[in-house]
């Protein structure tokens, strides 16, 4: 494996993607192996580490929000774990925040908390899910601000979920938040998933945080890569990829079986650097860094796909691509599918996951981009299975 890259500042914060501890990596963790690679584990206990936990770490008795009882859900030892792995905080501000409702929640928490996990972006009402982590490395006055695209995850007045990604409602928290830090880091989980490109909302929010004083926006949600750029004085990040996550609806995507971590160097009360760590989840059910032809790969891949973002005419060309792609693969069957199932006795999450697909901005975002296309005829009406 190749050498994961030093660091001369004493200050760094490490930010992983989706961590989803079920199945495989499930079963390796409940017979006590190891699932990352040494390489990995000294990163994450020399560097103040953060993870997005996408799994409520709850008891099996605990019922699902779905009425079909569908959900991700950990073991509550996994909190013990990742204290020893060394991380020292997770985001839980994701899309499966609620698959055991507000009980959940309690209990992810809970656990995290005896585990010594510190934790942000959910909680018990939205202000709580909404406060932000707030830490002084070395010094240096860090806040963490964690929000989730809203789904059914959401948190309310009234009920357990995350912090809500709404830029218009974000912008003037961030810059309220740069006033009282040095390093203002904002981890996002939102975007399309499986497609390498940042949709124009999500760049354009994302741009607009760092314009408003966040130092980075690092981000997670795709289930594979996308690009990185420097924009102003910030970085971001547009997303991380998998870190442990492999469950059949997402492993049957190509490429959903690497990513890479995200290394935030800080001196002189400011983000100094940054490092690119890319990894692969192996069939041994193994995260560990890359070969040296692995990382020639992933070099040259990031380079194309961070392009890809800077250049506004191939951004262009390659979201109508990645719509066309989402078309065939989800969205076709989808609506083909709405009227005949939207009240399926047989289907209660029908109507519970379709009022989803037109209340969450990502897919309202997806329609209507390709509702569009089908206009202009860029894109071909013909019913799914054809």
């Amino acid at each position: 494996m190749g050498p994961v890259p030093a660091v001369d500042q004493t200050t760094s914060i490490v930010v992983g993607g989706d961590f989803c501890p079920v199945g495989r990596f499930g079963d390796c963790l409940d017979a006590g192996r190891e699932i990352f690679h040494p390489a990995l584990v000294e990163l994450f206990q020399t560097s103040y580490s953060l993870l997005n936990l996408e799994t409520p770490l709850c008891r099996d008795d605990v019922p699902a929000d779905s009425p079909s009882g569908v959900g991700l859900r950990g073991a509550p030892a996994v909190a013990d774990y990742l204290g020893r792995l060394g991380i020292d905080a997770v985001s839980m501000a994701n899309n499966h925040a609620r698959d055991f409702g507000d009980e959940g929640i309690r209990q992810t928490m809970a656990n995290l908390d005896a585990g010594g996990i510190r934790h942000t972006g959910a909680g018990e009402t939205i202000a709580e899910a909404e406060q932000p982590l707030e830490l002084t490395l070395d010094g240096i006055k860090v806040t963490i601000w964690a929000l989730a695209e809203k789904e059914l995850n959401l948190a309310d007045d009234h009920r357990g979920g995350t912090a809500f990604f709404h830029p218009e409602r974000n912008l003037p928290v961030i810059a309220r938040l740069k006033e009282r830090c040095d390093v203002l880091l904002i981890v996002v989980h939102a975007g399309h998933e499986f497609i390498s490109i940042p949709s124009p909302r999500i760049r354009d929010a994302y741009r607009a945080f760092i314009d408003t004083g966040a130092d980075a926006v690092i981000a997670h949600h795709p289930h594979v890569i996308q690009g990185v750029e420097r924009h102003g004085h910030g970085f971001i990040a547009y997303s991380l990829g998998n870190l442990v996550f492999d469950t059949p609806y997402v492993s049957r995507y190509d490429d959903t079986d690497s990513g890479y971590l995200v290394r935030l160097n800080l001196a002189a009360s400011s983000l100094n650097s940054v490092d690119i760590i890319p990894y692969q989840m192996t069939s041994g059910s193994l995260v560990a860094p890359l070969t040296a032809a692995g990382m020639a790969e992933f070099e040259r891949r990031l380079a194309m796909l961070s392009d890809n973002i800077s250049d506004n005419a191939r951004f262009r060309h390659e979201w109508e691509q990645a719509v066309a792609f989402r078309w065939t693969t989800e969205y076709r069957r989808i609506l083909s599918d709405f009227s005949r199932n939207l009240n399926c006795p047989g289907n209660p999450d029908y109507a519970r996951r379709s009022r989803n697909l037109f209340t969450c901005p990502t897919h309202v975002e997806m329609i209507e981009s390709i509702f569009l296309m089908l206009e202009s005829g860029a894109l071909a009406w013909e019913p799914a299975g054809r």
